[in-house]
């Protein structure tokens, strides 16, 4: 049970697991919240950890003890279905963001719901959406990042054992790949925490992401370029001032004063479609389903779904 207010930690771990695959995770894991110390209670050269983002969890929640990750997967024919052609977005943006937002809202409420049933507060993230825009893409040369979020759900995953962060930029679950989104639930309860993956999920010479994608946002051993993968929403714009002005309308600068940006509002649906047909997760050949015959559907892929045409972005 989750209200047995003196449940020993190992005990409540195991019933929270349980209970979070009963309301409809794939995928949990728990992080203490000593994992997001500097330095980490842990070997960071092995186990490669996003960089910290947003707020940590006792600036979100007082007293914060733990943190349980969840993931939901994507289905199989989704996946199937976006290695098309097809010039439409319906079934990706109904079935690959806001059904499996609500999953995640739902199950992660619940859960907190439960928590605090039994004397623990439990703060619900649920798909955090809410993101800034990240200054050091004015003030770096050569920095490829330009958002993130209130709360880094990847940074999250990987100290919560659910997976190893890919080239991709996403994390790498042992089940399922990188075809998961993930969803968390910050709680003052005492948890024990999983064992977290060391090293890195990708074979060393694997680059079936980078040649995929439709924007040419992956490079190999560099961050994801945020404006190039934002540049393939609906072919918005083709020169890098008019994305970028489009981005920064989208995710405004966190500038000091600045108590809330327009994505600080969204809850689970978001602001508009996402036409981006997910080539770095679909033709990702981790997990221990992998997508038939990926390169030959990779080589269709790039036939059919044409290079975004860029112009002025920088190297």
């Amino acid at each position: 049970m989750l209200n047995a207010r003196d449940e020993r930690a190992d005990g409540l771990s195991a019933a929270i697991r349980l209970e979070a695959r009963k309301l409809g995770a794939d995928l949990v894991g728990i992080a203490p919240v000593e994992r997001w110390d500097d330095p980490p209670p842990f070997d960071a050269a092995a186990v490669h950890v996003y960089p910290h983002s947003g707020y940590r969890p006792a600036e979100l929640l007082p007293r914060a003890r733990a943190v349980i990750v969840v993931a939901v997967r994507y289905l199989d024919g989704l996946m199937a279905h976006l290695t098309t052609g097809a010039r439409t977005t319906s079934l990706q943006n109904n079935f690959g963001y806001i059904h499996l937002n609500r999953r995640l809202h739902q199950i992660t409420y619940e859960l907190a719901h439960r928590l605090e049933d039994g004397g623990h507060a439990a703060l619900p993230l649920g798909y955090n959406i809410g993101s800034r825009w990240d200054t050091r893409r004015d003030t770096e040369p050569g920095f490829r990042g330009a958002a993130y979020g209130l709360f880094s759900m990847k940074r999250a995953a990987v100290l919560a054992g659910i997976g190893r962060s890919a080239r991709n930029g996403l994390v790498a679950t042992a089940q399922y790949g990188t075809r998961v989104r993930l969803g968390a639930v910050i709680t003052t309860a005492a948890l024990d925490g999983d064992p977290m993956l060391a090293g890195s999920a990708c074979p060393p010479h694997c680059k079936i992401c980078v040649r995929v994608c439709p924007s040419d946002a992956l490079e190999r051993e560099r961050p994801v370029d945020h404006l190039r993968c934002y540049a393939d929403c609906g072919r918005m714009g083709t020169r890098y001032d008019d994305v970028r002005a489009a981005f920064e309308r989208r995710y405004p600068r966190d500038a000091p004063g600045v108590d809330t940006t327009g994505n600080d509002f969204l809850a689970i649906d978001g602001n508009g479609p996402r036409y981006c047909k997910l080539a770095c997760i679909t033709f990702c050949p981790l997990g221990e389903r992998r997508l038939p015959e990926v390169w030959r559907a990779a080589r269709h892929f790039r036939r059919n779904v044409p290079k975004v045409p860029l112009e002025g972005f920088p190297d």
